[in-house]
């Protein structure tokens, strides 16, 4: 049985000008694939009749296309009335969608206006599916045999009504090919040179798994996935290929799952029980804002210090204003007095310190923009390492961001295999 073709259109002038990112083709595609469907585009246009006409009509090969957008009270929610242009039906009023828009105002102690009584107009030939996320309807049509479903543009609202309503009517309608897939997280090792290391485990991989390369920033994320009609046999050809996989790279892999660093970090710590602190130049907090996105940080990290200006990194952390006279700021000897520091400063098990050139000015000859040194402490010692992450500011914050938990992870590991040792 052969796969269906899937589709998404996303309608919205303010997804062409930059003013709202589209992430629901990117979500639609995720939920699509984790219950055995394929994306195949994704078309984002605008708010024209010609445009949404235009493609309808390149859709016209596919048996299932999602659409969001459009479908909201104002004057540039075009899309109803484009849809009965194409479908040859027209508007008519909807009991059930008006109840719903009823009942979503009431709940919410708002006045309903004539706009909003208007989205209760629905073509004539449409499902209504309800929408208890908002008032915007959800429709399902069909032409030629193609399905057509209609969504709204906001996302809360669109993923709430897949999730409860368009799924299930799609699985039901449609055969899925159990899908599966692994992700492994590498860092330390730069693309083409991880292609190059497992090209020959590359190439023999089974004609039903598929390899992607999904680089980041100081990282490189791989997903093995497939498709096939024996779901038990896909399950046990993954795990002995991302068996195979670990052997060839297993020094820079620090997670089997796709998940950032500084969540392995987090793991880590909370198994071994321990903590850490960071004191921050050039990342300017960023080390800490990405631990403690993850509840229950408060068990593993202890604080930051982000001593930016070039005094309090000897007032606050008691890096000797001598040294930095001597060796500059940005130097080995400072880092590692900033990472010693820290550490003592809020009694944590590890320290971890930034310092360098975050740019677009102030690199020298010898420290060039994107110099960055990353030293972490413990109680057996401090470690430091430079780097260079380029010109670009943001860029290089976050690289040291990432090679800074690095650095921390491997200490936490070379810690507790010394100590099992």
């Amino acid at each position: 049985m052969s796969e269906i073709i899937i589709k998404n259109i996303s309608i919205g002038d303010e997804l062409l000008i930059g003013q709202v990112i589209n992430t629901n083709a990117a979500w639609l595609g995720e939920q699509l694939s984790g219950a055995g469907f394929q994306l195949d585009s994704a078309l984002t246009i605008g708010d024209s009749e010609k445009a949404i006409l235009d493609a309808f009509n390149a859709c016209m090969d596919a048996d299932l296309v999602l659409v969001t957008g459009g479908l909201g009270p104002t004057a540039d929610d075009i899309t109803k009335p484009t849809v009965c242009k194409f479908f040859d039906t027209e508007l008519e009023f909807c009991q059930a969608a008006y109840d719903n828009i009823v009942s979503i105002f009431n709940r919410r102690g708002f006045q309903m206006s004539e706009r909003n009584r208007g989205q209760a107009m629905l073509p004539k030939s449409c499902q209504y599916i309800p929408n208890t996320y908002g008032t915007a309807p959800c429709m399902w049509l069909e032409k030629n045999g193609i399905v057509f479903a209609f969504m709204p543009g906001v996302p809360y609202e669109m993923k709430g009504i897949f999730n409860d309503e368009l799924l299930p009517r799609i699985k039901e309608r449609f055969h899925a090919v159990p899908y599966e897939k692994r992700v492994i997280m590498t860092t330390g090792i730069g693309e083409s040179f991880l292609a190059d290391k497992i090209k020959g485990w590359e190439d023999h991989l089974p004609d039903f798994l598929s390899l992607a390369y999904l680089p980041q920033y100081g990282m490189v994320r791989l997903r093995l996935s497939g498709k096939h009609e024996n779901a038990d046999f896909l399950r046990k050809t993954l795990d002995s290929e991302v068996e195979k996989l670990k052997a060839l790279i297993s020094e820079y892999i620090f997670a089997m799952q796709d998940q950032p660093i500084e969540r392995t970090v987090f793991d880590l710590l909370i198994n071994k029980g321990m903590t850490f602190a960071s004191a921050e130049s050039c990342t300017g907090g960023n080390i800490a804002h990405a631990i403690t996105l993850i509840p229950g940080s408060s068990e593993v990290f202890k604080g930051t210090a982000v001593t930016y200006a070039t005094p309090m990194k000897t007032k606050v952390l008691g890096v000797p204003s001598e040294t930095i006279e001597k060796h500059g700021v940005v130097s080995q000897e400072v880092v590692e007095g900033m990472a010693t520091g820290v550490c003592n400063l809020m009694e944590a098990d590890f320290g971890v310190a930034t310092t360098g050139i975050a740019g677009p000015s102030g690199g020298t000859e010898e420290n060039p923009v994107g110099t960055v040194w990353i030293g972490v402490a413990s109680a057996k010692g401090v470690v430091s390492k430079r780097f260079n992450f380029g010109k670009e500011r943001e860029n290089v914050i976050n690289r040291a961001t990432i090679m800074a938990f690095e650095m921390l992870r491997e200490e936490i590991l070379a810690h507790t295999e010394n100590a099992v040792s």
